[in-house]
């Protein structure tokens, strides 16, 4: 904490509280004395992250406003207050007082946190006007068994009375050095104000030195519109999918994508997603399918400013189209959980 913010007995005791999560506790503090110390900016400040912590919205805006009046370049206070004009819709101006924050000196850290708000704010509302964006990225390593076979020579198969057959070379395992390579567009631009056209465009290969039969390629693309109506987003695309092994083709998926989203206050975010294709092997129609995928993700950051816990469940089938063998169905179900500090 910045030496602006000189410690007295009520700033210590609500300070404290703050440490403690106890948000509701410091507001209770601070409020009681808001007429005798409004337009300390010590004492604003402590209010406008406790009144905000605690869900009082309105009375940290005023409190943070206060703030960043006397002082414009308190970049912690208009990063808090960012956060305020998120949590009470106003995201326009939310995304410009967390960019004024993150152009300032800020402690370790809190410019990524900074950044991670801004992305959220982006995909609730975006920014008006057309944007695209896009990256590159290359790679060299080592893959000590690039077609994931086994090191042995030899096999046995009982329903031959145990009859040993010899495994081709090009067959058992082999390692290669490698070579990674991806590159992505994604654009968007507006329809109306609350309807944005999106595309996105993927290529990532891998090449290997000398099994070149392993060397790979995948190229997704999709396009679709996606609608915002104040915290709450819509996403409805087409996609393809198509990948290459050794030169050739491999596998191609057509389908769609729907996911509602839904910013829930400052600090959490939830979504609803699914995903339907059909997948077509060339040269092998019996493994041929149709993939359907369920699933619900949330983020949030502990406090609206500790870390950020995120997760997704998801369940997914593929049965196989009419005629195909059954062998190649397939049906799981998957969590992720992750924290970034």
């Amino acid at each position: 904490m910045s030496s602006v913010y000189a410690q007295d007995a009520l700033l210590d005791a609500a300070r404290t509280r703050l440490d403690k999560r106890d948000a509701a506790g410091a507001y209770a503090l601070l409020s009681a004395a808001e007429m005798e110390r409004a337009g300390d900016v010590r004492f604003d400040y402590l209010l406008g992250v406790a009144a905000l912590d605690a869900g009082h919205v309105t009375r940290a805006i005023f409190a943070l406003e206060r703030v960043v009046q006397q002082h414009p370049q308190d970049t912690l206070a208009r990063a808090e207050l960012g956060r305020a004009y998120l949590a009470a819709g106003e995201t326009e101006t939310a995304r410009e007082q967390l960019r004024l924050a993150r152009a300032g000196k800020l402690p370790e850290g809190a410019s990524a946190a900074i950044q991670r708000v801004i992305g959220l704010i982006d995909q609730v509302a975006p920014a008006p006007g057309p944007r695209l964006a896009g990256y590159v990225e290359l790679g060299l390593g080592y893959d000590s068994n690039v077609n994931g076979a086994t090191q042995q020579g030899e096999f046995a198969i009982p329903a031959f009375g145990g009859i040993l057959f010899e495994t081709a070379p090009e067959n058992r395992q082999r390692h290669d050095e490698v070579m990674f390579a991806a590159a992505g567009v994604t654009a968007e631009a507006a329809l109306s104000p609350s309807w944005q056209l999106v595309g996105t465009t993927n290529l990532r290969a891998t090449l290997d030195r000398v099994v070149h039969d392993m060397d790979t390629t995948f190229l997704d693309a999709t396009v679709g519109v996606r609608h915002t109506a104040g915290p709450h987003s819509q996403l409805i695309a087409l996609q393809n999918s198509t990948a290459w092994v050794g030169g050739g083709l491999y596998r191609t998926a057509n389908g769609a994508v729907a996911q509602w989203q839904s910013q829930l206050g400052a600090a959490a975010q939830a979504s609803v997603f699914g995903h339907w294709s059909h997948q077509a092997y060339k040269g092998q129609p019996e493994r041929d399918n149709d993939r359907l995928l369920l699933g619900v993700g949330a983020a949030r950051q502990s406090g609206g400013r500790g870390p950020l816990s995120y997760g997704s469940a998801y369940a997914v089938q593929e049965r196989v189209s009419k005629g195909g063998a059954a062998n190649f169905g397939h049906h799981g179900a998957g969590l992720r959980l992750g924290l970034e500090q």
